[in-house]
């Protein structure tokens, strides 16, 4: 499988600020980047495709609806919601597009000396059990508190942790969850993140992690 987080049309783009995108609309450009990628996937391989936040074209809402692309029918393409919990071959994976690492990273005031700050910071939605564990949010992240409450926390922890975030990219063993901050691909040396799991064991043990630089 694959995970794509990714902001199909980033609001923060120079040429969207500007509103210069063509003759296309801002639905017609998210819509064709999407067909894009899934036209290029070969069948075997499955993706799945979670909204942003900076979509231009999406609800900027937290929880955030799935995309819509009423043109992706394909069996091997699944459409999710920020935040979402998938499971594949047996392996729970936890994904939330908004950049909570660098939220949380701004608003600490107090931490222990010479500890790791990423796994802290990344610990804080283990422990809470919450994806968004800041109040009040960033500036940039509009809660809908009824939906936050219903789709925003997780019963259990989950074995994968992917918190894209433009803080560096790293893979860490936080509280016996494997979490992973992939990077921004589309930047000037973006990076992603493959990732397999081998054996049936502890999930700390049985994940090997590799970053890819473009």
């Amino acid at each position: 499988s694959s995970g794509i987080n990714a902001e199909y049309g980033d609001v923060k783009h120079p040429l969207i600020e500007k509103c210069d995108v063509g003759s296309m609309t801002l639905e017609e450009l998210y819509n064709s980047q999407i067909k894009y990628v899934v036209d290029n996937v070969p069948p075997t391989t499955h993706v799945i495709i979670a909204p942003s936040q900076r979509d231009a074209n999406c609800n900027a809402v937290y929880p955030q609806p799935a995309p819509a692309a009423p043109h992706v029918s394909r069996d091997n393409v699944t459409l999710c919601s920020d935040p979402c919990l998938v499971e594949v071959e047996g392996v729970s994976i936890a994904l939330t597009s908004s950049d909570i690492l660098f939220h949380l990273s701004s608003e600490e005031i107090s931490h222990p000396p010479g500890s790791d700050r990423m796994g802290r910071l990344a610990g804080h939605l283990l422990h809470q059990r919450n994806f968004y564990p800041l109040h009040p949010p960033a500036e940039e992240i509009n809660i809908d508190y009824p939906y936050f409450n219903k789709h925003c926390f997780f019963d259990t922890k989950p074995d994968i942790l992917l918190l894209p975030s433009d803080l560096r990219y790293f893979v860490k063993n936080v509280q016996d969850t494997v979490v992973i901050n992939p990077g921004k691909l589309a930047k000037g040396s973006g990076t992603y993140f493959r990732l397999n799991v081998r054996g049936s064991g502890k999930i700390t043990d049985s994940v090997v992690a590799n970053v890819v630089k473009i």
